[in-house]
Formats: C-alpha cells, sequence, structure tokens
C-alpha cells in the first residue's frame, strides 16, 4: 500500500499535537471533506511526529510525501472522536507504532489502525 500526502511536523510537547492536528485536519478537510481523507502518523523523533493527510481514494492535489506501508499486520480499533486520547493511552500500553491510520466521521467517530513495530 503506498500513502500520498501532505505532510507536516508536529510538536508532542505536552500532547499539544491533538490541536495542532486538529488544525491541519479542518484546513484539508475544508477543501476536500472530511469523510474523503486519511490521515497518517509516521516517524516520531523525540519530540516530533510527521503527520500527512491525503486522500482514501486518488491523490491529494500536491502531495509532499509517498509512503510504502506495510499491507498486512495492521490492528484496528474505533471509538469517539472525543476519547481520542483514551483510545491512544490505551494503544500505547503494548509499545510503540510504527505507523497509524486515522479515519475521522462526521458523526463524531473514528477509526484508526496501527502497524507496530
Amino acid at each position: 500500500m503506498v500513502f500520498n500526502g501532505i505532510s507536516r511536523v508536529f510538536d508532542l510537547t505536552d500532547e499539544q499535537q491533538y490541536d495542532t492536528i486538529g488544525q491541519f485536519w479542518d484546513e484539508i478537510a475544508s477543501v476536500y471533506g472530511l469523510e474523503n481523507l486519511q490521515g497518517l502518523g509516521y516517524a516520531w523523533q523525540g519530540n516530533t511526529l510527521f503527520y500527512a493527510i491525503g486522500l482514501k481514494d486518488g491523490d491529494i492535489e500536491g502531495y509532499n510525501v509517498r509512503i510504502s506501508l506495510p499491507d498486512d499486520g495492521w490492528e484496528t480499533v474505533k471509538g469517539q472522536t472525543d476519547c481520542l486520547k483514551a483510545m491512544y493511552d490505551k494503544i500505547y500500553q503494548n509499545g510503540r507504532l510504527q505507523y497509524e491510520i486515522e479515519m475521522f466521521y462526521e458523526d463524531g467517530t473514528c477509526e484508526i489502525s496501527y502497524y507496530r513495530i
């Protein structure tokens, strides 16, 4: 599987990534619509995270990253977007991740697929 997206780097200090990545989502969703997008977290380095947003189908205009992802070995959880931090707390109890793919829906739910190192 290949992910093409618009990538930015986010600071993880004091869990501020929830707000800043949320703003990134708002910006891109205003153009493409929330449910047409997926976000990819990758390349954690110290207190930073590389995060890209791309289309579920096709290539997002102006993409600046192309990442080959594993086809198998992903785990998926679903829940309420307002419980995102708790969902990640539970996921990280079993160790670090190599990749995470997020999808958000207008009804306030979300889906996280993750690939552990």
